[in-house]
């Protein structure tokens, strides 16, 4: 009874922190909405995003092409949403990459310590110890450009971050009473870690990983932007803005809405990060 008393009321506490704090709820509603639009791309798209029309080069957004066309003649809208998809998608596979490596690692080398804990801080100080874009853009001109090569090289730079934040909670909670108890049951080490340790350990990784996938968008962008990352004729954000930055003197429509899309999904993932904090953090509910 008590069970099905505290759900609803845990629902209905999240329902009001969610509606107190309206950016938290813009947050929800604006990457709900990429998403959406990067998922029914092929639906909601007027035009194929590759397909190209040379007279209709260029053109200003118009009634025939909203967001108007790019060098090639291709819709710059159709091209937006079904780079939405590769955005996302980028983001949320860095993101769930990374801090699974970093959780298993961190796990290890906060409770076990010794040489486990040694190897592990000193490959994450190595990796720290270079500017996260700088490695980013080494890792990927060495194995060659491309968007699963430029994912693969942006999770390496994220494993630390994550490693070091779950090192330090499961260094907290290893020494809780439970922990204890459960050690003096006969639990074996693994089962306390993924049992007792992990879930109570989750709250700091979520909002990290929130704004993560966030800032993994950008740097991904960033790739392509430079060259490194999507090539053409992929619909990706950052590669569209590079390609638009010849013309955006007197076709500022190709660069504006490519980044107006980082921006809003940016945005988005980063407020809903802070209302997520606030939902699984009882502190700083008031």
């Amino acid at each position: 009874m008590n069970e099905t008393a505290v759900r609803p009321s845990r629902a209905k506490e999240i329902r009001e922190i969610l509606f107190r704090n309206k950016l938290t709820l813009a947050g929800f509603l604006l990457v709900g909405f990429v998403a959406l639009v990067g998922l029914l791309a092929p639906l909601l798209a007027p035009y194929d995003p590759n397909l190209m029309n040379i007279p209709a080069r260029l053109q200003a957004p118009s009634a025939a092409h909203l967001f108007g066309t790019d060098e090639m003649g291709r819709d710059v809208l159709s091209r937006i949403m079904y780079g939405a998809r590769i955005s996302i998608a980028v983001g949320v596979v860095i993101v769930a990459v990374s801090a699974a490596i970093g959780v298993v690692l961190g796990s290890v080398s906060g409770y076990f310590g010794g040489r486990a804990d040694q190897i592990v801080l000193a490959v994450t100080d190595m990796i720290l110890a270079f500017p996260s874009m700088v490695l980013a853009l080494a890792l990927t001109a060495a194995m060659g450009p491309g968007l699963l090569n430029t994912m693969l090289a942006v999770i390496i730079v994220r494993i630390p971050m994550y490693t070091r934040l779950m090192r330090g909670q499961v260094l907290v909670a290893k020494e809780q009473p439970y922990v204890r108890a459960a050690r003096t049951f006969g639990e074996k080490p693994f089962w306390i870690v993924a049992r007792h340790i992990v879930p109570n350990c989750l709250t700091p990784l979520m909002v990290q990983m929130t704004l993560g996938i966030g800032d993994a968008i950008l740097i991904a962008s960033s790739m392509s932007f430079i060259g490194l990352g999507a090539q053409p004729p992929t619909p990706e954000w950052g590669a569209m803005i590079s390609t638009a930055r010849i013309y955006a003197i007197d076709q500022w429509w190709y660069a504006a809405f490519p980044g107006l899309s980082i921006l809003i999904t940016i945005m988005g993932f980063n407020l809903i990060g802070d209302g997520i904090r606030d939902i699984l953090d009882p502190r700083s509910r008031k």
